[in-house]
C-alpha cells in the first residue's frame, strides 16, 4: 500500500457534495424531500435505481476481494479490514444504538407510498443506510487504488452517489441516514489503509497471487 495513496480528488469532491446536500435538504422538514421523490417515479428509474441499489450489497467485497488478492496480499487485507470494520460499525448502529429508528415505510405510516414491484421494503433500522457505507467504503478503496487517476475517482463517486440516492428513490432510507452511511464508509476506507500501511507494509505484502514478470533489457531493446 502506497503512502502516497489518498484518493483527493475523491475525497475533495464528496465533502463538497455532502455540504450541497446537507445545506439544502437537511434545512428542510424531515420526509419532505423523500415524499417529493416519492410522487415523481417514472418507469426507467425504477429499472435503474431497483438495480444499481445492489452495489451497496455487502456481497460486492466477495468479489473485489479476490481480484486484488491476485496482484497484492497487502490490498486483500485493506479489502479484508474496510469491510469488517464498516459492516460492523453499520451493524452496531442499526441494532443496538439507534433499533427503533423508522424506515420511510413506517414514518410515513398511512400514506399511500409508490412501492416498486420486487423490492423488498423494511421498518426499522433506517439509521445508517448500510448500503451506502458499503458502496462508498468500495468506491474510496478502489480510488486508492488509482491515486493519480482523477477522472477515474469522480467516476468512482458518482457511481457511489447514485447507489446512495437508490436508497432514497426506493423509500429505503432518509437524506440523513445516506449521508452518515457514506462518511461510515469514506471513515472506513480511510481507517483500513492506515491499518495496512502501518502493519502489513513490508515487501512481503506488496506481491501477489499472480507471479510479477520481469523482461530482461534485452528483451526490450529487440
Amino acid at each position: 500500500m502506497k503512502r502516497k495513496s489518498i484518493p483527493y480528488t475523491y475525497i475533495f469532491y464528496y465533502f463538497f457534495i455532502v455540504f450541497l446536500i446537507g445545506a439544502f435538504f437537511l434545512s428542510r422538514p424531515k420526509g419532505a424531500f423523500e415524499l417529493l421523490i416519492n410522487q415523481n417515479h417514472f418507469l426507467w428509474a425504477d429499472l435503474f435505481f431497483s438495480t444499481i441499489t445492489h452495489l451497496g450489497d455487502g456481497l460486492v467485497f466477495l468479489a473485489v476481494f479476490p481480484v486484488l488478492l491476485m496482484f497484492r496480499y497487502g490490498l486483500a487485507i485493506l479489502c479484508s479490514f474496510n469491510a469488517a470494520i464498516h459492516m460492523t460499525m453499520a451493524v452496531l448502529m442499526k441494532k443496538l444504538v439507534f433499533p427503533h429508528a423508522p424506515r420511510p415505510l413506517e414514518y410515513f405510516k398511512g400514506i399511500d407510498l409508490v412501492q416498486i414491484a420486487g423490492v423488498t421494503m423494511h421498518h426499522w433500522h433506517s439509521f445508517p443506510s448500510g448500503h451506502t457505507a458499503t458502496v462508498f467504503a468500495l468506491t474510496s478503496m478502489i480510488s486508492m487504488v488509482f491515486p493519480k487517476r482523477h477522472f477515474f475517482q469522480f467516476f468512482m463517486l458518482l457511481l457511489a452517489v447514485l447507489v446512495g440516492f437508490s436508497r432514497v428513490y426506493l423509500m429505503q432510507h432518509f437524506i440523513g441516514d445516506v449521508l452518515v452511511g457514506s462518511f461510515l464508509g469514506l471513515g472506513s476506507s480511510l481507517l483500513s489503509r492506515y491499518l495496512v500501511i502501518k502493519y502489513f507494509n513490508s515487501k512481503v505484502f506488496k506481491r501477489g497471487l499472480l507471479p510479477k514478470r520481469r523482461i530482461a533489457l534485452s528483451k526490450l531493446a529487440s
